[in-house]
């Protein structure tokens, strides 16, 4: 089936359909957080669009853990990792490579190949991991949605969805600036300013972000640090009202980062010597981003349409040591870039605060070209070198990757009685995939030819999912939701046994929760219970020969609940915390080193999550103010592999104090205050040797300073 042509379904389409329809005032951010409640709480409510329409998360029948900018602000969090960790139940693994950043969700993930959860910049599509860990800056809120979230958000968010949603430009002038300094000879440098333009029509707003630090890895063997950071980040974005019924946004954002290389070791050692490493060779890791957007609302009485457009090109490149020695025997590097484009074009009923019913009903276009090339160099040959040995030489594999997908979805939510609501998905989704593959070695006594491999592959899939919302009293929501969540197949780069092809994967969770605020809204609980039945999952293995690749691994279950508390019993004290339990195991599946692990815990899934955290302020007014904060958050037990041979355990502590006047604010800041030694991600690299792994260290304690001043 040949690709559709671009203009398929083009914004304009929808522009046209709405010069005839009878149109109404856009509702500003301050109106829809008003209507989501008859009376201001006394904590803060983010109006959220999980489902693609504002809302008040505390009437949300799902799961959905969110942090605004205020919060991300008083914990000093800069990237998505950081704030993942307040997330009962998820998990990120973060490589030094910031675009190996792999999450795992109630125990669904995926490292290699598509996500398992995927991630929303903007409201726009991110298709792989490699442009997913970018800086929190200048950011409204991240919303971390758990569960299926197919039906609206389509492919690769069976395990659910991280959104997040840059701030937008206001109506006031502003400017603001942060320096931040610390040990490993951190400095930070953020700015941004925003405003009109071009009296209220036009709002405009810029930041812009230049991080460096010396790494926290020695290696041994020449004495340098080797995961270096060194990156510039910026983001830019416009606002403007053509007429009285319309608002159009147009936003871009990239990142040149030039990073020290992997500091891959030995697990055994780097546990005996944490942050060191003793090989002979140094790589690098450069990765360069250029994502612009274009979205548009016209809101009308009786329906708004909404489109946004997104294109993204990236390209990376690293290199590392391959044997990951003092021994000069295998070295690797990689490189891929992708350039895609992604359509969406929406029509919903209007907001109206007691609507007997909603509804939303969207298209979904997309098309990336991707290219991957990977080159294993031999130094030694066939006598010398770790097993398995191979000849002098380099292995050279390279791929062309074409990939588009089709899809229509819709809901509605309908009220089948004043307490009670019934919540309605479904998409049809429609992925065609070919990839191009080619393989050869250069050099040493014997050359074999080119080998090339064609594949072609397409999936279709009915993505339902239905909730049901019941106030049982006027604070207290209690939900029940069923979901499912699909992945489509795919194409390995390169693979032992030629495992090219991958097939697709499905899931189906079950979901039920409560939802509740007391003590005139000075405390919020929230409770969920989860059971998931994943097939045909895809597992991220890894081969010494041929490196990273995706095989399908039979089926597991995955069963828990999460637990979150926020509250201010009493001026000046804010609590917050989490507790997540996930039990997820394999069903049936017989691991690359021939043993059955059906029963075994997946990889990368902790039993328990928990973060717990107090923050303190005060002061002789309202603008000048003093702060303390203090959050530990601990990861359970958790394994590296499939037959469950490693596993790993951490606490972190973070602590913060401030202080703030009007136009500034200066804070000391420690993170990880117990200097806590941890490996958080590791794997096995012989396919012969199930006990040999390798790791990398995490972060240790770091310490500095931030001063801020804005107007």
């Amino acid at each position: 089936m040949s690709k559709p042509p671009l203009l398929l379904a083009p914004p304009i389409l929808l522009a046209f359909l709405a010069t005839g329809l009878e149109a109404q005032d856009p509702p500003t951010d301050t109106a829809r957080a008003e209507e989501t409640r008859e009376e201001t709480p006394l904590l803060p409510t983010t109006v959220v669009t999980a489902r693609k329409w504002p809302e008040d998360p505390e009437k949300l029948p799902q799961s959905l853990f969110v942090l605004d900018e205020s919060a991300l602000g008083e914990a000093g969090i800069a990237t998505v990792r950081d704030a993942s960790l307040r997330v009962p139940n998820l998990l990120l693994t973060e490589f030094s490579s910031r675009r190996l950043s792999f999450p795992t969700l109630r125990g669904i993930g995926s490292g290699q190949g598509d996500p398992a959860v995927t991630t929303y910049i903007g409201g726009v599509p991110q298709l792989t991991t490699s442009s997913t860990n970018i800086p929190l800056i200048d950011v409204e809120r991240v919303e971390f949605l758990r569960g299926p979230q197919s039906t609206l958000y389509g492919r690769n968010a069976l395990g659910g969805v991280i959104h997040v949603v840059p701030k937008l430009p206001g109506g006031t002038t502003e400017a603001e600036g942060s320096l931040e300094l610390g040990n490993h000879d951190l400095r930070e440098l953020q700015l941004s300013a925003g405003g009109p333009v071009h009296g209220d029509g036009l709002l405009m707003r810029v930041a812009a972000m230049h991080t460096r630090r010396d790494g926290y890895t020695t290696n041994d063997y020449t004495g340098n640090r080797v995961d270096h950071r060194d990156s510039f980040f910026g983001r830019a974005s416009m606002l403007w009202f053509p007429g009285d019924r319309w608002e159009v946004q147009l936003a871009i954002h990239g990142e040149r980062s030039r990073d020290g290389g992997f500091v891959l070791s030995d697990l055994e050692g780097l546990r005996q010597r944490p942050h060191h490493i003793d090989q002979d060779f140094e790589g690098e890791a450069r990765r360069d981003i250029l994502a612009p957007s274009l979205s548009w609302t016209w809101y009308g009485d009786d329906l708004e349409l909404t489109s946004i457009s997104g294109y993204q090109d990236w390209e990376i490149h690293e290199s590392s040591d391959f044997d990951f020695s003092s021994q000069d025997w295998v070295r690797r590097t990689t490189d891929e870039s992708q350039r895609y484009f992604n359509q969406e074009l929406r029509a919903s009923s209007p907001e109206e605060e007691d609507a007997a019913w909603r509804w939303l009903l969207g298209l979904n276009y997309f098309s990336a070209d991707s290219w991957r090339a990977a080159a294993n160099e031999f130094r030694v040959d066939e006598g010398g070198g770790p097993p398995p040995r191979a000849p002098a030489g380099t292995d050279v594999s390279e791929g062309d990757f074409d990939d588009w997908g089709l899809a229509a979805f819709g809901q509605a939510t309908i009220a089948l009685a004043e307490d009670l609501d019934l919540g309605l998905g479904l998409r049809l989704d429609h992925e065609a995939k070919t990839a191009d593959l080619s393989r050869h070695f250069e050099g040493g006594r014997s050359s074999p030819g080119r080998q090339s491999t064609h594949g072609s592959e397409e999936y279709d899939e009915v993505l339902p999912q239905v909730s049901l919302a019941w106030q049982a009293a006027e604070n207290v929501l209690a939900y029940a939701r069923a979901a499912q969540g699909f992945k489509a197949g795919g194409f390995n780069l390169a693979a032992p046994s030629d495992q090219h092809a991958f097939g697709p994967e499905s899931s189906w969770t079950w979901e039920v929760g409560a939802k509740s605020a007391w003590l005139e809204e000075r405390l919020r609980l929230k409770a969920a219970l989860f059971y998931v039945d994943w097939r045909d999952m895809q597992l991220s293995l890894f081969d010494s020969t041929v490196g990273g690749y995706v095989d399908n691994a039979g089926a597991a279950t995955s069963r828990g609940f999460e637990l979150e508390l926020e509250g201010e019993p009493r001026d000046g004290l804010a609590l917050f915390g989490g507790f997540g339990y996930t039990d997820a195991r394999f069903e049936e599946y017989v691991d690359p080193f021939g043993a059955n692990v059906g029963g075994n815990t997946l990889a990368f899934a902790p039993r328990t999550t928990g973060s717990l955290g107090a923050r303190l302020s005060g002061g002789p007014g309202e603008e000048d103010r003093w702060s303390l904060q203090a959050s530990l958050v601990n990861v359970g037990t958790f394994y590296y592999d499939a037959g469950n041979r490693e596993s790993e355990s951490y606490s972190l502590l973070d602590l913060r104090a401030g202080v703030e006047g009007t136009h500034w604010r200066f804070d000391l800041w420690v993170r990880n205050a117990l200097d806590e030694d941890y490996v958080p991600v590791a794997f096995q690299p012989n396919p012969l040797d199930p006990a040999a792994f390798v790791g990398e260290s995490g972060a240790p304690l770091t310490f500095g300073v931030s001063l801020s001043a804005g107007f």
